[in-house]
């Protein structure tokens, strides 16, 4: 069906309706659904940046409701395995003098950034290449 086709026939019967449909053929794009590797990249990082905030967040929802007997929690144990890497790379890159306690906090607004950085590179990959992308 094509764009034209519903204001041709919008007035038209249902039964008229279908014939048109019909001799008009399937719909046809001329856009492939992620041709681009550069917006398949940008995704693929922008997915990976929201799990690593999300499971901070969570990691940080359990040690709050937990209190002093999270180091007995299974879930966040699980939680710090997955969380252990994002705090090695921020303690590389911040100062000494932030304490360890804050690292996770630091954490989190570092993904926020990367994170709005990757929605701009994702913007500006579909309006360079002329793609169709959804927001965000």
């Amino acid at each position: 069906m094509k764009a034209g086709d519903i204001l041709r026939i919008g007035h038209r019967s249902r039964k008229h309706y279908r014939r048109e449909v019909i001799k008009s053929g399937p719909v046809q794009s001329n856009q492939k659904i992620m041709s681009s590797p550069e917006l398949f990249i940008v995704s693929v990082l922008k997915a990976l940046v929201e799990v690593a905030a999300l499971a901070l967040l969570a990691q940080g929802l359990i040690g709050f409701l937990s209190g002093k007997a999270k180091d007995n929690n299974f879930v966040y144990r699980l939680f710090q395995v997955i969380t252990g890497p994002i705090y090695k790379a921020v303690r590389k890159i911040t100062p000494k003098f932030i304490a360890e306690q804050h690292i996770g906090l630091v954490s989190f607004f570092v993904l926020f950034w990367i994170w709005i950085v990757l929605i701009y590179a994702k913007g500006y990959v579909c309006h360079a290449q002329n793609l169709a992308c959804f927001p965000g």
